[in-house]
């Protein structure tokens, strides 16, 4: 079973990751997704910087004793956010369109789901725990 702290620390090691690719390459990564109708580089250095403070925020949280149901929520929820972003932009064809880029894309967005419910999972694990213990 995979705990709560390594659930977070697991999700912001993708953030800043692809906040940092985001930031040093966003004409390479708009170019990898898009040929036509790419994303704006400014966007994504936004973007890419978001995704970093959202990362330091995960670690910190992964620091916590018990970090709060509303934190997790917080972090699962975003999660599910980028997730139907993706598929929306997919779908409509709009800053996503190359083979690559569409799967990548689509593995980004498993694998950052799956994060999502993974820390709600071991949040939900570790809290009834909890509860029992006490």
């Amino acid at each position: 079973m995979v705990t709560l702290k390594t659930a977070l620390r697991m999700n912001a090691s993708t953030c800043l990751g692809f906040g940092l690719l985001f930031v040093i390459m966003p004409a390479s990564v708009a170019s990898f997704l898009s040929q036509h109708q790419s994303a704006d580089k400014l966007l994504l250095m936004v973007l890419g910087a978001g995704l970093m403070a959202q990362g330091c925020h995960l670690i910190w949280a992964s620091m916590q004793t018990a970090p709060s149901k509303a934190l997790i929520l917080y972090f699962s929820f975003g999660d599910f956010a980028w997730v139907l972003a993706s598929i929306f932009l997919m779908v409509l064809g709009y800053w996503i369109t190359t083979p690559l880029g569409m799967l990548y894309s689509s593995l980004v967005a498993v694998i950052v789901g799956a994060l999502g419910l993974l820390q709600m999972q071991a949040f939900k694990n570790e809290y009834c725990q909890h509860l029992s213990q006490s």
